[in-house]
């Protein structure tokens, strides 16, 4: 009867609606971004505590031995994530549209993304051995610029002027940060440079295979795919290079003599295998929210984090120049983010 009552009516109650639906679509993306900022933080923490705290020694306590295997560990990860990916497939039921790739497919689209994921987590972990995870936070704040590198290499993408104004602000902060490192060990940086290297090379080469033009693929199907891939090559190098140490470590008895602490050791392994598995799910969530920038940013916000972590669990020394270059690096990251980025095809053709 009243047009204009029924508007103010309805009107009101639509914009509460989406107003509500709006904030609780940002609470489930900041609840997703603060798990994957756990998991990414404790991640670095938890291999860094398994190397100095993951003994077994004999009973009287002379004979220990530290769980230092960086290949062996990455393995337990890969098995945890392709576990987890199957409770994640049972939890979804039978999906028609899943996807199932042949074993000629996955060597040709799966293979060589694992062999350069594996051997770049394993640089990484290895890095762990000799510097701390803040140095080696430090060391990655230069994958923006490694990436680009790649993505030219091996995309033919180009960048705008923007892109390459922010490269020096990342680099020289990333220099300050090296050259003031108070526990800086050339093995564990050129391992720590390489992870990056590889990173980056696996970031474009994961980016084309999501393509849709590709293939449609879900991180999860990828993941499940990649995991025993990237263990089976893992599995080799941990044989080539850590031996049979590994198994003999977490073995209950040593030469015939029973040792102790193993459970502890186990107790960390599996804790370590259960992070990686929900970071590399959680991934997944957050990239769908923040897209690709949104994440790089939200990385180099997790460096800074993650050598405070760092700091106040294992009291290693930063210095203020430390902290400069680490903001350095923000900034020209922030840059990069705001007016950077590769320019498109059309702005190409106009050009030439």
């Amino acid at each position: 009867i009243y047009p204009g009552l029924h508007v103010c009516i309805v009107v009101p109650a639509v914009a509460f609606r989406l107003l509500a639906l709006e904030l609780l679509s940002r609470a489930r993306m900041l609840l997703v971004v603060g798990i994957w900022f756990g998991f990414n933080i404790s991640m670095a923490s938890i291999t860094k505590w398994t190397y100095l705290y993951g003994k077994v020694c004999d009973f009287d306590g002379n004979d220990c031995h530290t769980f230092q295997f960086p290949f062996m560990m990455t393995v337990v990860h890969m098995l945890f994530s392709w576990t987890g990916c199957l409770f994640v497939f049972r939890a979804q039921g039978k999906k028609k549209d899943r996807v199932r790739l042949s074993l000629l497919q996955q060597v040709h689209k799966i293979v060589p993304l694992a062999l350069c994921f594996a051997i770049s987590v394993a640089m990484g972990n290895m890095s762990l051995k000799y510097i701390y995870p803040s140095f080696s936070q430090m060391l990655s704040s230069v994958s923006p610029l490694v990436t680009v590198v790649m993505a030219m290499a091996i995309r033919h993408k180009r960048y705008n002027a923007w892109t390459w104004i922010s490269m020096p602000v990342i680099c020289g902060g990333l220099l300050v940060c090296s050259t003031e490192e108070v526990n800086f060990d050339l093995t564990g940086a050129s391992f720590a440079v390489l992870a990056t290297v590889l990173r980056a090379t696996k970031s474009v080469m994961q980016e084309k295979l999501l393509d849709p033009k590709e293939k449609d693929m879900d991180f999860v199907s990828l993941l499940f795919y990649l995991a025993p891939w990237a263990g089976l090559f893992l599995l080799i190098m941990s044989f080539c290079f850590e031996g049979l140490e590994p198994l003999r470590t977490v073995c209950p008895w040593r030469n015939d003599v029973p040792t102790t602490d193993v459970l502890q050791l186990l107790a960390l392994l599996a804790c370590s295998g259960v992070n990686a598995c929900f970071l590399n799910l959680s991934g997944n969530l957050v990239t769908s929210y923040v897209g690709a920038v949104g994440l790089q940013i939200l990385g180099n916000l997790k460096s800074c984090m993650s050598i405070v972590v760092s700091v106040a669990i294992f009291r290693n020394p930063v210095t203020l120049l430390q902290c400069c270059g680490v903001i350095m690096c923000l900034f020209g990251v922030w840059l990069y983010s705001s007016w950077g980025g590769p320019i498109k095809k059309q702005e190409v053709a106009d050009k030439m």
